[in-house]
């Protein structure tokens, strides 16, 4: 999931929103200004209502994203990399790249998201009674009491047991602490979201049979919890079959490099061309990989700067690059290289700091294959 509109950067994790989010926020204001307020602090005028209302799912929306704060940051302290936040459609994600190391830091990681949003349903219904007591408006402690309610139901829902909610994660954490075996854990807690997403579409699809359009919403619910426990349980196997499987076991060894002196033009026409591949390492005088040449990197260069642009210059520089170690587990060095990322997935593989091979999406590909077959 990416953003659609970028917010910022916290910690070095990238913050943003899927333009879904808008549809949500223009639904969440025209309930509030059309339904709920009007019932909860009646007689004002209906531009009051839309401006408390906007000012209200806003104000949600800073909420989901401390919840999804509070999960990275713990991660982020207990040793866990984050790359992005993105607020989107059935709430936010954010992106953590691994997993957690014990049950311990997975339980934290999980329940500092339901912990941030009790914080902020005690700090609306706090203002909302202290506006009540000092005699402030009706109409803002209906709003500030909407968003106390709206936080407990964000932490009930996802206090639910069931992956990949956030209930699921801590229900993952005590089995594995419980039996020490973590693909039971996997399966324990997608065997419960599948459930759980199972019920919801059926309770969703009976409320829709009965004219409560509010159904189809708990439907959609429940296709994602459904889709997603299928998608972890499916991850879940393919760990399974990739235990033992390490990185030596599926690199190129010996790749061909280019030097960093070399002219753009000149790697284009006696490597990219001659050997069909899409990326070359980079190496120095001495040997040494400075970086990871791809030939979309070479694309971008001008055909008229090729011949006076060198390698070195183009390529991504190997600190942005996904290094690893022989032998070291491939499902455990999977999560560091992205897809989307800069080198495309690949990684570069080195023993003592001396390139011995590398690591293509396609050798990945190519792994799993002979795994589950």
């Amino acid at each position: 999931m990416h953003e659609s509109i970028r917010l910022g950067i916290v910690r070095g994790i990238t913050v943003g929103v899927h333009w879904s989010v808008l549809a949500i926020a223009a639904l969440l204001t025209w309930g509030l200004a059309g339904g709920y307020l009007p019932a909860a602090a009646p007689g004002y005028r209906a531009g009051a209502y839309w401006l408390v209302a906007g000012a209200a799912v806003v104000v949600f929306f800073a909420s989901l994203l401390g919840h999804e704060l509070g999960h990275s940051l713990m991660a982020l302290r207990r040793g866990v990399r984050v790359d992005r936040i993105t607020l989107w459609l059935f709430g936010g994600v954010a992106q953590l790249r691994g997993d957690p190391p014990d049950p311990r830091a997975e339980f934290e990681i999980a329940a500092a998201g339901p912990g941030v949003s009790l914080v902020a349903a005690a700090a609306g219904g706090i203002a909302a009674g202290l506006v009540g007591a000092v005699g402030g408006p009706d109409l803002a402690v209906a709003g500030l009491a909407w968003l106390a309610l709206v936080n407990v139901v964000l932490a009930g829902f996802n206090l639910v047991p069931a992956a990949p909610l956030d209930g699921g994660r801590l229900l993952h954490a005590l089995v594995w602490h419980t039996t020490h075996d973590r693909m039971r854990a996997t399966r324990v807690a997608t065997t419960a979201g599948r459930g759980f997403g199972t019920a919801c579409i059926a309770v969703g699809i009976i409320g829709v049979a009965g004219g409560a359009l509010a159904g189809a919403w708990l439907v959609l619910v429940g296709w994602f919890v459904l889709t997603a426990a299928g998608a972890e349980a499916a991850q879940a196997v393919l760990v399974e079959s990739l235990a033992g499987v390490r990185v030596r076991d599926v690199m190129t060894t010996i790749p061909i490099t280019v030097r960093a002196d070399a002219a753009v033009s000149v790697v284009l026409e006696e490597t990219f061309l001659r050997h069909h591949c899409s990326a070359f390492p980079v190496v120095d005088g001495g040997g040494w990989v400075v970086g990871l040449l791809t030939l979309r990197q070479v694309r971008e260069v001008a055909a008229a700067e090729r011949a006076h642009r060198t390698a070195a210059q183009v390529a991504h520089p190997v600190e942005r690059v996904t290094c690893v170690g022989p032998d070291e587990p491939l499902v455990r060095v999977l999560g560091d290289s992205a897809p989307d990322g800069a080198a495309g997935g690949r990684m570069l593989v080195l023993d003592h700091d001396h390139l011995v091979g590398i690591v293509s999406p396609n050798d990945v590909h190519r792994a799993i294959r002979d795994a589950v077959a």
